[in-house]
């Protein structure tokens, strides 16, 4: 599938403006790539992706530090985050031709291309919206993959039946072996962490929004019941860290849109600055109570535009996910 992104994207730079590239994969990174502009020869280091959001930032510049001039060649890379790589000069060529690069002799951008397709593999069951939620559950401890299948099923509250489709499909994918005829080792969790994030940001997160409310009182007021409502986003980061003072509000809740109203006593708008979503796991709470896991927190504080959440994130990672992988 690599090679696929890279030839079509090199294919359409070249009827853009008619450079010349020439591929070749790699062991240690993607590939490399020559590029020909008027008799003069680029060479770039390549990391290829299929979608590119704002939590991948991080790995990128890390490859960067590594190999010096890489150049980012993805399937579709998301608009902001084609802002903030053209801030860190950092050069990226889409499959249908949008391409920056701004490197003597060649100072080229190109961003009027409509998005291409590939034609996708058949879809992993991992990551699906059902598989998604039972790999969750998987992540928050190493050795909850090797629990009796009843039981992740119990946990995640998902049918039976599909708890072996989650297994087979992160076995076909790499990141379970078999150590025992009923234990798996982790691989690549680190990778596995970063892909959840992302399809939890494409396919599922967006499933489990109910509403948007406006918090007119600090966010400490809110008295909850028991184990039905869990803050997410800077509010949990500033549970875990004390180091973030909340502006945009993430609760959890096993209530209804009706009663969380009812409840709480919130007024709903599309401005508001909390935003309302279905919790989706059903582990007891994580300490500090009141906040949802760390993975979670993790992921929604990543996946924001603002550097001190993003410093939050990589506190969160440490001390509670790095120590579990």
């Amino acid at each position: 599938m690599d090679e696929d992104i890279v030839q079509l994207a090199l294919n359409n730079l070249n009827k853009e403006t008619g450079i010349v590239g020439r591929w070749t994969e790699r062991r240690d990174i993607d590939g490399e790539v020559k590029l020909v502009v008027n008799d003069k020869t680029l060479h770039y280091f390549v990391e290829v992706k299929r979608e590119v959001r704002r939590h991948q930032l991080d790995q990128l510049l890390r490859c960067r530090k590594q190999f010096t001039d890489v150049l980012l060649v993805a399937e579709h890379i998301f608009p902001a985050v084609k802002a903030e790589l053209r801030e860190l000069n950092f050069p990226y060529l889409e499959t249908n031709g949008n391409v920056f690069i701004k490197r003597a002799p060649l100072w080229l951008w190109i961003d009027t291309n409509r998005k291409t397709f590939i034609q996708k593999e058949t879809r992993n069951r991992a990551f699906t919206k059902t598989g998604l939620k039972v790999l969750f559950y998987l992540l928050l401890d190493r050795e909850n993959v090797n629990l009796p299948q009843r039981v992740i099923a119990e946990k995640t509250g998902v049918a039976l039946g599909n708890i072996p489709l989650v297994l087979n499909g992160l076995k076909e994918a790499g990141y379970l072996l078999r150590k025992g005829k009923k234990t798996y080792l982790w691989e690549h969790k680190e990778d596995l962490i970063h892909r959840w994030i992302n399809e939890y940001e494409i396919s599922l997160k967006p499933h489990l929004l109910i509403g948007t409310f406006h918090l007119e009182v600090p966010w400490q007021e809110l008295e909850f019941d028991g184990y039905d409502e869990a803050w997410g986003g800077e509010t949990a980061g500033d549970l875990y860290t004390d180091y973030l003072r909340p502006e945009e509000y993430i609760l959890f809740t096993r209530k209804s849109r009706t009663d969380f109203i009812k409840k709480y006593r919130l007024r709903p708008g599309t401005k508001g600055n909390l935003k309302l979503y279905k919790m989706f796991w059903t582990a007891n709470h994580e300490k500090p109570y009141r906040a949802a896991p760390p993975l979670l927190v993790y992921a929604d504080l990543k996946l924001r535009r603002d550097k001190r959440c993003r410093e939050v994130a990589t506190m969160i990672w440490n001390e509670y996910i790095q120590p579990n992988i």
